[in-house]
């Protein structure tokens, strides 16, 4: 067998993409691409915000798309209840399943929950708004499922912009949804350097918050690969709606993802989904935060804990 002396296979390791203008238009191709009939349904994460300013970037394109959504159950660190997931598919009906890479973190039953889904002939989405280096840096998400999007303004200085990525041979007519052209140039950004700010920051952050001790939980913690989007934690004690008024009323610009859920996902359908809904805060460990301004938003984070239990 001839070894060539470079490769020359057009195809091999390689990712087709399709630029849009948001992650969620990408989104919207991808299922619109599926061709759902009336009987199918699409197969969601009971875990999905919206906001009256900016609507809902996951559920918006399914209610545009008229699809039927079906939900599976999360538990209180927004891990996926396999049981759950499993009966929903093997229950008929599901064209496509989404999995969320909640604040750029993997589920450890990914690689399961991927599998089974194409076993019983299910397409997979990965949701990567939050996971784009999770993926590009650390390799442990958007290889395993059909397709992937990103939304770069989540993760870099940019404005906008969403890719639909895939890892199969699904391709999707630009007239489906207007694709743009206006992708920045990735190579134009060190994402190596990205994401170790942000895992250096997200380090850090994880251990000034011991001084917090029954204050807070830390929702999720960086594993082998994962890049964080935002350090989540859960308020435990006061009101996290108006800590999260007072935090960026002193200029640290944390955010709750999400602080309101959509109306399907009811409070007794779904108790796990409203309790994290109700307590996250999203701090932030992105790259231009210096680790030394870190101790000063931790120590501003007590304070104002402190204040609210007065």
């Amino acid at each position: 067998m001839i070894i060539e002396k470079k490769p020359i296979l057009e195809a091999e390791c390689k990712r087709s993409y399709h630029a849009y203008a948001s992650a969620r238009l990408a989104f919207k191709a991808y299922l619109a691409s599926l061709h759902f009939t009336r009987e199918e349904k699409v197969l969601l994460p009971a875990y999905i915000g919206w906001s009256s300013r900016e609507g809902s970037g996951v559920f918006d394109p399914i209610t545009e798309l008229s699809l039927q959504p079906e939900f599976y159950r999360l538990d209180n660190k927004l891990f996926i209840d396999v049981d759950d997931y499993k009966t929903l598919i093997l229950k008929g009906g599901i064209k496509a399943v989404v999995i969320i890479h909640y604040f750029g973190f993997v589920d450890p039953n990914y690689n399961e929950l991927v599998a089974f889904a194409h076993k019983n002939n299910v397409a997979v989405l990965e949701d990567e708004a939050h996971a784009m280096l999770t993926d590009l840096v650390g390799g442990t998400a958007g290889r395993l499922g059909d397709a992937s999007i990103f939304s770069l303004h989540k993760m870099l200085p940019v404005s906008t912009g969403g890719v639909l990525v895939y890892n199969d041979d699904v391709r999707v007519s630009s007239d489906i949804v207007n694709s743009s052209s206006s992708l920045p140039i990735l190579w134009e950004y060190d994402l190596k350097k990205i994401a170790s700010k942000r895992l250096e920051n997200t380090r850090a952050l994880v251990e000034l918050l011991r001084k917090c001790g029954s204050e807070i939980d830390i929702l999720r913690v960086p594993k082998n690969g994962e890049v964080p989007q935002t350090l989540p934690i859960i308020i435990k004690n006061v009101c996290r709606d108006r800590l999260y008024e007072l935090m960026n009323e002193s200029g640290y610009g944390v955010v709750s993802l999400y602080h309101t859920l959509i109306d399907r996902l009811t409070k007794d359908a779904y108790p796990d989904s409203h309790y994290v809904a109700r307590r996250i805060l999203n701090l932030p460990v992105h790259q231009d935060i210096e680790v030394s301004r870190l101790p000063q938003m931790v120590d501003t984070l007590m304070d104002h804990i402190a204040s609210l239990k007065v």
